[in-house]
């Protein structure tokens, strides 16, 4: 073989790879994505179907105050305030049995704990994640904390409500 068919080789190969590094047409290499998802200032998590946790990024940690160490293979119970982990396990079992989620394309918003035992709230969205034979292997989970902006909008229906009590002795008879 000479030259020109090692030329013709190489070249084939590249074209091959340069797709995405699998070989795949539009899909996004390994570390791409793992970047996306560790580098999110949201806290992406990830759970099995027991709620598992699989997948704990960097903003998780600053969000919940747990290091990816400590959240990962433990149960969601560790984010979820202790009077809601009930009915939480329902609906994830749920979910998990039927693979119908109610909340699939909803933002969600719930209490959750800091690992320092405050109370967050939070708005997220889930997506049910499928492996290859179509079986439900799990579900993410991107959060945002959204505890200052709720806090202020409580404050502010409170005084719209004190302004509304004020109206009728403030109006002429």
């Amino acid at each position: 073989m000479g030259e020109s068919s090692n030329a013709t080789a190489a070249s084939e190969a590249s074209k091959e790879t340069a797709d995405s590094g699998t070989g795949r047409t539009g899909e996004p290499e390994a570390w791409l994505a793992q970047a996306i998802v560790r580098e999110s200032p949201e806290a992406i998590v990830v759970a099995d179907p027991d709620g598992i946790i699989l997948v704990w990024n960097n903003g998780a940690e600053r969000m919940f105050g747990h290091t990816a160490a400590e959240a990962v293979g433990q149960s969601l119970d560790l984010i979820i305030p202790e009077k809601l982990r009930a009915r939480h396990d329902k609906g994830y079992r749920n979910t998990m049995a039927t693979g119908q989620t109610r909340y699939g394309d909803k933002l969600l918003g719930v209490p959750a704990t800091h690992r320092d035992g405050h109370r967050l709230s939070i708005e997220f969205t889930v997506a049910l994640l499928r492996d290859a034979t179509g079986r439900i292997a799990g579900i993410s989970a991107i959060m945002r904390e959204v505890t200052e902006r709720r806090n202020t909008e409580k404050a502010l229906r409170t005084r719209l409500a004190e302004l509304e009590r004020q109206l009728p002795a403030a109006s002429p008879a």
